[in-house]
């Protein structure tokens, strides 16, 4: 048995779901498996199971045997105190987390068709990266970058569901949820949760009530990411925190967790130190930057991100008290790029549907086929086939197809598989 082969059976549902229960006896209901995590932390986050009628929400860690969780050193690590659910081959050994509390546990050793074992592993050999990846030269390309259109339309869709159900928790109050995505899309996948976090703790109307003072509104972003020490010997980090302690008296504010930002496995430019001092003086120079993503043209918001870079201080810096060599910190182009996909273009494509306004939509399918393609391990693999983005919407495309599609086996409803799977195909 094979964790990674644990991982497929959980994200796949490859399991006998009938009468669930953790190993005490409690029943279990999954509403969500969650998303499977390749960084640093449990395997899976944003799970949503019940255990006893009671919801719980957040992550999944899953072994080999339950005793793993000591061998690797869990219970003394604060990235695996919101685990929620243990999943299992064999318990052979409670487990706690670090606060002493017992985890959950399921069990599946005898809920596997372990036929099932053989299947994944001929499917993993004879089909590495997609299934149909043997005879992509018989498809039309043509036909494939004419429907990549349709189904980076089908991305923004799904992404819109998930953005209209913040709205609706936020009482569509847009400059809120606006805020929320743009702190979302400075922290990468691997501070994401915690920048979406930190937006949580804060109101726009806070945020925009310190724009105008940038070591303010510096000091409260570091101070409600829980970065700010008493520790510090550096005067810009001491200003900080007594500039902090005054706006967390005056507005009784609850800073996040420190424990919640991840700097192992980054380059030292993707810190969340610097991206915080990036978001900042970019909120400084335009504290009403979602009116102005609703009026500008895509080459005036690009040049406005483009020209921001973190103070001064971080130009010797990438950690509080912790000088290297001075460099100014720019946002980059690739995160830009990012910021607009993930930030720019979906809420305009919400905001044109909600309000019945067209020509945002139009202008979010804009923002996209104005960047240039991303560059990663999906794209290289599809460009390696012949199937080449010419786009970030192509490119944002042919991600969704990989994720959505081609990793769930939903050939029958892929065009590359109804091509393939055609009788005419078929029979030539």
């Amino acid at each position: 048995m094979k964790e990674d082969f644990l991982h497929y059976l959980w994200k796949y549902n490859y399991f006998d779901h009938s009468d669930l229960k953790t190993t005490t006896g409690l029943p279990i209901t999954i509403q969500s498996n969650g998303v499977h995590n390749h960084d640093s932390g449990p395997d899976f986050s944003h799970g949503n199971i019940f255990i006893d009628q009671m919801q719980w929400i957040g992550q999944i860690e899953i072994h080999i045997n339950s005793s793993d969780w000591y061998k690797h050193g869990h219970q003394h690590d604060t990235n695996y105190e919101n685990v929620i659910l243990h999943v299992v081959w064999k318990d052979d050994k409670p487990v706690t987390n670090g606060k002493g509390v017992r985890l959950p546990t399921l069990e599946l050793f005898n809920r596997i068709d372990l036929q099932l074992i053989d299947k994944y592993e001929s499917l993993i050999i004879q089909n590495s990266w997609i299934a149909c990846a043997d005879n992509l030269h018989d498809i039309d390309k043509c036909k494939v970058s004419m429907w990549l259109d349709g189904i980076a339309i089908e991305k923004l869709e799904q992404k819109s569901k998930l953005l209209l159900a913040e709205l609706e928790m936020n009482t569509f109050h847009w400059k809120q949820v606006f805020m929320s995505y743009l702190f979302k899309a400075f922290g990468l996948k691997v501070n994401q949760d915690a920048f979406h976090c930190l937006a949580q703790s804060l109101s726009y109307e806070l945020v925009y009530k310190y724009s105008h003072n940038l070591i303010q509104l510096e000091a409260l972003l570091f101070g409600q990411a829980g970065m700010l020490s008493e520790k510090w010997t550096d005067s810009y980090a001491k200003r900080l925190l007594k500039e902090y302690r005054f706006i967390k008296h005056k507005h009784s504010l609850a800073s996040i967790p420190l424990s919640y930002w991840k700097f192992s496995k980054l380059r030292p430019a993707n810190f969340p130190t610097i991206r915080i001092a990036q978001l900042a003086q970019l909120l400084h120079k335009t504290p009403t930057i979602f009116s102005i993503v609703l009026d500008s043209n895509i080459q005036e918001l690009y040049t406005i991100f483009d020209e921001i870079c973190a103070s001064k201080y971080w130009n010797t810096h990438y950690r509080f008290d912790k000088e290297s060599k001075s460099k100014v910190k720019m946002i980059g182009k690739d995160r830009i790029r990012l910021i607009f996909i993930n930030c720019m273009s979906p809420v305009l494509f919400v905001y044109g549907k909600y309000r019945d306004l067209p020509q945002y939509i139009n202008k979010s399918i804009h923002v996209l086929e104005s960047l240039p393609a991303e560059s990663n391990g999906i794209i290289k693999h599809w460009q390696k086939e012949s199937i080449c983005a010419k786009n970030a919407l192509q490119s944002q495309a042919l991600i969704f197809l990989k994720k959505s599609y081609c990793d769930q086996f939903k050939c029958v409803s892929c065009q590359i598989g109804h091509q393939l799977l055609s009788p005419q195909k078929r029979n030539e």
